[in-house]
């Protein structure tokens, strides 16, 4: 099976890039050697532009709804003396987010397969296909216990510091 898109790594960046592309017609394999929801030792505190762009793709009112606080002041402490800032409205943003990622990640998976992106977990990538000239071409997995090939016309790599990809 050859697609447009392989991305590999489904977590807020993996997720949300398979998502894009499917939603600007792309034919997406979104893959993670993890399983669906799992946790990271890791959170987003995620400024005005991550936001907004949350809320354009529709994903933002599920972080509010999930009881996420809204931080709408943050403090910077210096030796002297503390100064706290409040976060002022602008470009329909009220409030900036911290969510857990077993929610971000969950919530932009979910916002990947809605859009059409074909997510596959539980997949562990160990070879990068490459053709003549040295471009990502597909990738080599084994899922389920079983080997599997997928081509594809581009190969993103959003797998982490231990990228395989890269």
């Amino acid at each position: 099976m050859k697609v447009d898109a392989i991305v590999v790594g489904a977590r807020c960046a993996g997720a949300a890039t398979a998502m894009l592309l499917a939603r600007g017609g792309a034919r997406v394999v979104l893959v993670d050697k993890g399983a669906y929801g799992t946790d990271m030792l890791s959170t987003h505190a995620l400024m005005r532009g991550a936001v907004l762009q949350l809320g354009r793709w529709g994903v933002l009112p599920e972080i509010v709804a999930s009881g996420t606080p809204a931080i709408r002041s943050t403090t910077f402490c210096y030796a002297e003396s503390d100064a706290t800032v409040p976060i002022e409205p602008k470009y329909g943003v009220g409030a900036l987010y911290a969510p857990r990622r077993t929610l971000l990640d969950r919530l932009l998976a979910d916002a990947a397969f809605k859009s059409g992106v074909d997510i596959r977990f539980g997949v562990r990538v160990d070879e990068v296909k490459v053709d003549s000239r040295g471009r990502a071409i597909g990738i080599s997995a084994v899922e389920g216990g079983r080997r599997r090939d997928l081509d594809a016309d581009i190969v993103i790599g959003a797998d982490g510091l231990h990228s395989t990809i890269a």
